[in-house]
């Protein structure tokens, strides 16, 4: 088995000319170019998929490949999987190849030889450059490969253009060394999608799930560290899928996801113990309020358009000031940024020092943390303060988020605290919107004299009285849960 560690980079279709140009690809010690063809296989109801393991065939010139993958681990863009190879004298599985220890439980290959059929295509050229890098005292062998294609499946196309830094020897922290050389003058941005998962999302989009799934408590140092991981892993899984369908929805779960991993990188950065060359550098931790305030305008923008939906009639004006064109615009150009690709690469290589370089250890205590962030959480006593409203959509995400790691199957009063909470929080985001809207509706008021504005104004303001007391109905449910459950 070789054991492959690599660091997974979306790179634009248009940066290829960048990347080559890049003065490391110059001093590379072997290039090649070559086109390579991929059928990947699994059942009808998705069993590898859902195992998370990868089968195909790989055509290379005039040889065949087989591969199959496991999962490993890994976070952000960096993996560390099971690979194995074999060559075919023809392009047919051959399962009496595949040992079955090297299946999770979950498969059986007895079953799996009647039952696999091809499910989808990946067709892409791939460029390769052998890199030996050396710093201080550091040396280490990187294989760096540019891939552009297409993945292929129901009669849809999905565009590939990313980057593989693998470390064939050597140090890892040289994968990032060169990972942030490149971002100097490349685009770049962390992902963590296969080429088999963006295969699975054509193939069979309801079944095959991109978003990671969430790990259980982290009252202990490595937990928390992982909880952090799991954070820029969701981030980055709804990045990719907002790229793929361009549900905008999902912009307020990249916010929600950037917002609880700034909190997990607090606490951390808090700790007593932390040696000083491992504490989070000020730079990062500004980068990373930078871009929680873009993507807090850019969810703004996205509640206005929602909000707009509900009106039978809305003037031009009205429409165009959160268009989706406007928002797509203001999106791509903030994730183009190399600062941004640059602060979440920043942000997983932290992790990944944290994780090696300190001892596991119990660093809180989960009842003393569940009652801080629960008396945090200050519900407005006059419903129709709205600012404070808005000022709470943080303490009641992390204090649905350490509920949800901490109590995989909470009691009773905390479940329906936590519902409560997810509750408002909706609640909370409407009323944004309409706020957002009403400021709009006061500012093209004053720049067109139009009385249609005075109606929709009227008809915002009501709206936004509804919200409120939707608001002060559900605040009286929480507040008698709060004090319930706090000791």
């Amino acid at each position: 088995m070789a054991k492959e560690i690599e660091l997974k980079l979306a790179i634009p279709m248009q940066a290829g000319t960048l990347l080559r140009e890049h003065v490391a690809l110059g001093q590379a010690v072997s290039f090649d170019s070559r086109l390579l063809q991929n059928i990947y296989y699994d059942t009808k109801d998705l069993l590898l998929n859902q195992a998370r393991v990868a089968l195909r065939i790989r055509k290379v010139g005039d040889h065949f490949i087989q591969t199959l993958k496991t999962s490993g681990s890994g976070s952000g863009g960096l993996h560390e999987r099971g690979e194995w190879e074999w060559e075919l004298s023809k392009p047919e599985l051959d399962l009496s190849l595949i040992d079955d220890t090297l299946l999770p439980d979950t498969l059986n290959l007895t079953e799996l030889k009647t039952t696999l059929e091809p499910a989808f295509e990946t067709n892409f050229t791939r460029q390769r450059w052998l890199l030996n890098v050396q710093h201080e005292h550091l040396k280490a062998e990187i294989e760096l490969v540019h891939d552009q294609g297409n993945v292929v499946a129901q009669g849809q196309k999905d565009p590939i253009s990313e980057i593989e830094l693998e470390l064939k020897s050597g140090d890892t922290d040289l994968l990032f060394k060169v990972a942030h050389d490149l971002s100097d003058t490349v685009p770049l941005l962390v992902s963590n999608i296969s080429k088999g998962q963006r295969g699975f999302r054509l193939f069979a989009p309801k079944k095959a799930g991109l978003i990671p799934d969430r790990v259980p408590a982290f009252d202990h140092l490595h937990g928390l560290i992982r909880a952090a991981q799991n954070e820029l892993d969701h981030f980055i899984a709804a990045r990719d899928q907002l790229a793929f369908n361009r549900s905008w929805a999902l912009l307020e779960k990249l916010y929600n996801s950037l917002r609880q991993l700034r909190w997990c990188l607090l606490h951390l950065s808090r700790l007593a113990d932390i040696p000083e060359a491992l504490r989070l550098p000020t730079a990062l931790r500004y980068k990373l309020r930078m871009f929680s305030y873009a993507l807090e305008h850019l969810v703004t923008l996205y509640q206005q358009k929602v909000s707009w939906e509900r009106l039978e009639s809305c003037p031009p004006a009205l429409r165009n000031c959160a268009d989706f064109a406007v928002l797509n615009e203001q999106y791509q150009r903030l994730m183009a940024a190399p600062w941004v690709g640059q602060t979440l690469l920043e942000v997983m290589q932290w992790l990944y020092l944290m994780n090696r370089e300190m001892p596991e250890r119990q660093i809180i205590d989960s009842e003393s943390v569940f009652q801080s962030l629960l008396s945090r959480v200050h519900l407005p006593r006059y419903p129709t303060d709205k600012v404070l409203w808005l000022r709470q959509l943080a303490p009641l995400l992390h204090l649905t988020r350490w509920i949800h790691y901490q109590h995989p199957n909470p009691a009773l009063g905390i479940q329906k605290l936590q519902q409560q909470a997810i509750t408002i929080q909706s609640c909370i985001l409407r009323l944004s919107g309409l706020m957002s809207e009403e400021v709009t509706l006061i500012r093209l008021q004053q720049e067109d004299e139009l009385k249609e504005y005075e109606s929709l104004l009227k008809r915002n303001q009501d709206d936004q009285y509804e919200q409120v007391l939707e608001l002060g109905r559900h605040e009286l449910s929480f507040n008698s849960l709060q004090q319930n459950l706090q000791s």
